[in-house]
Formats: C-alpha cells, structure tokens, sequence
C-alpha cells in the first residue's frame, strides 16, 4: 500500500519548464530537431500506405457498385426474357402439333393476360408475325394499312445474327413512356414474337442507385450505339455519346464501347474522374463514375492536419505518430474487413476455435444482441442458444447442425466460406455464413467470421421465379419442360418405371360448343385427377394444349401394377362432373410405355413409345388405353 501511494505522489508531480530545460543537452536539442523529421517521414509514410489503401478501396467500391447496378437493371428485364423464351417453345410446339392460328392467337392472349396480372402491368402484351399473320396478345387490331413486316421489331429480328434481339428504345409520343421492345425469331424463320416494356422504371432505378453512390457521382446506361438509355441526370437521356465531342461523355462511350474498358479515369475541365463498367446483356452496358479528387478530400485533409500539428511540439508529436498509427490501424482493419465481406450483415462476429471465444464486428439485430448480450467466452454454447432462439423451428434442426462450432473445421475442410439459408423466428429468410479468417501453418482452421444476413425478399422472389419457370399457370402442375427434366434425370440414375401419356377426345368440340372457360375447366378436372390418382413420387406434368402425361417410378410392367394404375386414374376421369357439358362425357386416349430395370434406351424413345400407343388409343371411339409391347 505505501509503495502505491507513493506511485500515485509522484505522477501528482509537476514538471516544471524550468525542469526540462535544466535536464536537455546537446543530444535532447538534436533530438528535439530530428523528431520534427523523423515525424514528417512517418506521416509521409503512413500517407503512401492510406493512399495506396483508398486507391484499392476506391476500385473495390467502384466494381462492387458497377455490380450492383448490372444486377438491379437484369433484374428489371428478366422477366420480359423469361416470358419470351416461355412463348417461344410453346408456339414452336404448336407448330409441331399443327396448331391453329386462333389457337396460336388465344394462347398470346392467355400469356399476355397472366403476365401483366402476375408480373408487370407495364407492357402492351404479347404479339407478333406469325405463319403470315400479325397476332396481337393484348386484342389490339392495327390500321389496314399496318405492315408488320416492315417494322423494326420484326426486321432486326428476322435480320438479327441472334434469335433473341433487342430494339432500340423510343418514345411514346402519346403517353411519353419509353418503350424497348424484345423481339425472337422462330425457328421458319419468318414468325417473329415481341413484347414491348416500358422503361420508366428504368430511369426510377437509376435515381434510386445514384442515392447510394457517393456526392457527385453518376450511373449511365449506355446502348451498343453510344446512345444513353438511362442517365441519373435526366437532361442526358437519349444523346448519343460517341457522335458528341464534349467530355467526358465521348470518353466515356469511347472507352466503354470502342477500347472495352472495365475500368478507366478521364480528365476533364482540371479534374479527374473514375469510371467503371459492365454489359447487362442486348448490347448495352452500366456505367459508374465518381470523382477522384473528392474520394481523396479525406486524406489531404488528413495529410495537411498532421502537418500543422507537427509544429506544436515534441509532445504533440508523439501524440500524434500514436494517433496516426492507431488511425492506420483501424483503417487497414476496416479494410480487411471490407474485403472479407462483400455486403451489409445483421451481424458479425470473430470466433477463435482455438480458445472457443469470439468478439463483435458488428450487429444490427436487437434479438440477436439481446440472446447473446455481453459474453465473450463460450461462442459453442452462446451461439447454440442464439440460433435456438432466432431460428423458427422448421429450420432449427438444420441450422444448429451449420453453426456446430466443434464440426466446423471438418465441414470446410480447405474451402473458404460455408453457407446456408434458414428461416428467423419472426418469419424471414435469412443467410448464414462461415467465412474463414485464420489458419496455422498447416492449413488449419483458427478463426472464422459468422454473419447472418437478411434475404427475405430476394428468397421468395427466386422461389417465385422458380415457381413460374416450372409450373403450368392453368392447371398447377409440371410444365413440360420441368417435367421431362425430372423424368430424364431419374432416367439416368437407373430408375425407370411406367410413363403414361394422355390427350382429351374432340377437345376442340368443348372449347367450340361450351366456350373456352369451359375447356379450361375440362383441362383444370383432369389435373385434378392426376394429383388423386398418382404418388407424390411421382411425376405428373402438362405436355401442351390437351395433352398429359405421367411418370410412374418402380412400375416396370402392365401385370405388376401399371394397369390397376391406369385405371384407378381413368376411375377418377369418367368420374368428372362439370356443370356447363349438360352432361357430355368426357373420353381420353391414353397410351403407356415402359423402362424396365435393365433399359438403356433415352427419354425420347420412352416418348415416341408412349405417344405411338396414344395414337392407337384415338382409332377407338371412347376412352382407351393401349400398352406398349415390344
């Protein structure tokens, strides 16, 4: 206690002018000159290390928000180029089946409807030249002395090296909406389809991007051509950039479209500014620019607050060489972690496996902080009981099984990053992952950063989406093409079975005495009776028009169930009651095929089987079933 005391007595002591100046010598007053250098070399050195840092930050930044923007406009267009390659194989296959023009015309109808009530509200429909007459999706009849061959969509399309073409946006001169037409060649070479979208969202995404980007930058859609589609700064919309001589417009188009640049300054009216780019698809590309003199403004405010500050004394000096190397510190920190993680977490947390401790970088989530409050020892259980609590109790089970700490080396092995979606307690998706931070010599995992990440949006829009590719919209089962997918695919595990195909007797005769609606309902009913009749296992799917079929996994033969199978299901069909056919039954001809254990033969062969029995079926009146036999 005396020897503190004493301690605390003499640091109470002040030192007094007098003091120092009676205890400096030569070598203090050198010291006292070289210090001032030695500071000034410091501070230079340190000035060359956050330069090169913010050099690379600035490119970093500039590459992810070029990224970012491409996504947000693909986002924009993808669902226009996912209707047009759905129409497109529907109307190939009804040429192929010899489809009608009204029936070519009443599926547009149907698709242009479903789009714009599911999807986008925005566009004028499905239409097009096809088989020598103009259809029209959304029931538009043009002028007498409308061409449809003479206009731009159909002759770039036609003329176009691809099937897929896009056509240089206009304006509405009645609404001034912008309009961009996608438009796709078929396979006569001839019928062309098209869908117009309006672009005004287009422009709303640049100005909301332009937000999030530092002052004074800006965001450019530029076109294959120089012309900019969408400018953060709306006065530019529509000029073209490669045919103007001011700057740094025609720089920009110069370098983006004639050098290919990805990256790249242009200087103009004594200053600098940096630019970066990325194709979005159809010829056009996403520009990015920022200034380079006010992305350093913070390091030579930096640089010429350090110098004023040297001249305060030695004192001060030493303060400010610790401050500066605390400052680098935390800047190289900051660095690091923006490297590692390459967007905006709930949270974030440091976890030494060695020592089963962790350490926060950052968390947003009250819950998360709440659950697991100020403990910095014991990251297996503290995380164990977080998730058991965060995580709703569908994806409980799977998500402890991710955060298990004491398996976590084993599961990343020599991979970087480990990653799973669940769903929270309050019912959002959320993604969770393991990046690793730290590895000995041998490769061994030390440390990893976990981070939960909201997704809600983005996981029910991609489910949407996956739902949409693979569904029919009419009936809400398999659509073809997701159907043969999954047929074909347990084909080439070795699992065969049953595969039955359908198509409805005088279909036609419904839509024409009954009207549409009533076909719809007849074609509705007999999905019905597939989803009674048949295993969750198995694969039951809309071919196009009348036509179904069914995959049977494990029924390899007529006599070992298939054909207590086959009519159990046509049970359900004579069974269909629908008020408007007053009565009119309804007939199917069915034909089945088999994959037998030892089977080698393709998919499309399993096919052609099936649908040459189909065609049996149809020269008996009534519902029929015809068998395969080799």
């Amino acid at each position: 206690m005396k020897d503190i005391t004493n301690s605390k007595n003499r640091i109470k002591h002040h030192i007094t002018f007098k003091e120092i100046i009676s205890n400096f010598r030569i070598k203090h007053f050198l010291l006292l000159l070289l210090l001032p250098l030695f500071l000034c070399l410091i501070i230079f050195t340190n000035y060359m290390m956050v330069y090169r840092l913010m050099s690379d930050n600035i490119e970093y930044g500039g590459e992810y928000r070029v990224k970012d923007c491409s996504v947000e406009y693909e986002d924009c267009l993808s669902p226009g180029l996912h209707l047009m390659e759905y129409v497109a194989y529907n109307v190939e296959h009804m040429f192929k089946t010899g489809a009608t023009n009204e029936e070519i015309l009443e599926f547009l109808g149907h698709e242009s409807d479903s789009y714009a009530r599911e999807v986008n509200a925005d566009t004028t429909g499905v239409y097009g030249y096809i088989k020598g007459e103009y259809m029209d999706g959304s029931g538009w009849i043009p002028d007498e002395d409308y061409v449809p061959t003479s206009r731009p969509w159909y002759t770039e399309a036609v003329n176009g090296e691809d099937e897929l073409s896009y056509i240089a946006p206009y304006v509405d001169s009645q609404t001034g909406d912008v309009i961009m037409t996608i438009a796709r060649r078929l396979s006569d070479s001839e019928s062309v389809i098209a869908i117009d979208l309006k672009m005004n969202e287009l422009g709303t995404i640049t100005e909301q991007l332009v937000t999030k980007e530092p002052a004074g930058s800006v965001v450019i859609v530029l076109d294959e051509d120089g012309e900019v589609v969408a400018h953060s700064d709306s006065s530019q919309d529509g000029l073209n950039y490669l045919e103007t001589d001011e700057e740094p417009a025609h720089s920009i188009a110069s370098g983006v479209l004639k050098e290919k640049k990805e990256s790249f300054s242009v200087r103009y009216n004594g200053k600098t500014d940096l630019f970066f780019s990325r194709p979005i698809g159809g010829g056009w590309y996403v520009v990015s620019g920022t200034s380079r003199e006010q992305a350093f403004d913070s390091l030579f405010d930096a640089l010429r607050a350090s110098l004023i500050v040297a001249i305060l004394g030695t004192l001060m000096i030493i303060g400010l060489i610790v401050y500066l190397v605390l400052r680098r510190m935390e800047t190289e920190n900051i660095m690091a972690n923006l490297r590692t993680v390459a967007g905006i977490y709930v949270c974030m947390y440091k976890i030494n496996l060695k020592t089963d401790t962790f350490e926060e970088i950052s968390c947003e989530s009250d819950d998360l902080r709440k659950f697991i409050g100020t403990r910095r020892t014991g990251a297996k259980s503290a995380i164990r009981e977080a998730i058991t609590a965060f995580t709703d109790e569908r994806s409980r089970e799977d998500t402890l099984e991710f955060t298990d700490l004491d398996t976590i080396k084993e599961r990343m092995g020599s991979s970087d990053i480990l990653t799973t979606e669940f769903m929270n307690h309050t019912d959002l998706w959320c993604r969770g992952r393991f990046v690793a931070a730290d590895r000995d010599k041998d490769g061994v995992l030390e440390s990893v950063i976990w981070m939960i990440e909201y997704i809600d949006e983005e996981k029910r829009a991609r489910d949407r989406l996956q739902y949409l590719s693979e569904t029919d919209a009419m009936t809400g089962i398999n659509n073809r093409g997701c159907g043969e997918n999954r047929i074909r695919r347990r084909l080439v595990e070795g699992e065969g079975g049953m595969f039955m195909m359908l198509d409805v007797d005088k279909f036609k005769d419904f839509n024409d005495n009954f009207g549409h609606a009533v076909g719809d309902k007849v074609l509705i009913a007999i999905a019905g009776c597939m989803k009674k009749a048949f295993r969750g296992d198995d694969i039951i799917m809309r071919l196009g028009g009348d036509e179904f079929a069914a995959f049977i996994p494990g029924v390899y033969e007529r006599s070992s169930g298939g054909e207590v199978i086959i009519d159990r299901f046509l049970e359900y069909i004579g069974a269909i009651r629908i008020k408007e056919l007053e009565g009119t039954g309804i007939f199917v001809s069915v034909g089945v095929s088999f994959y037998g254990e030892d089977d080698r033969f393709t998919f499309d062969e399993l096919y052609k089987r099936a649908d040459k029995c189909t065609y049996t079926s149809k020269g008996t009146p009534g519902t029929h079933v015809t068998y395969y036999a080799e």
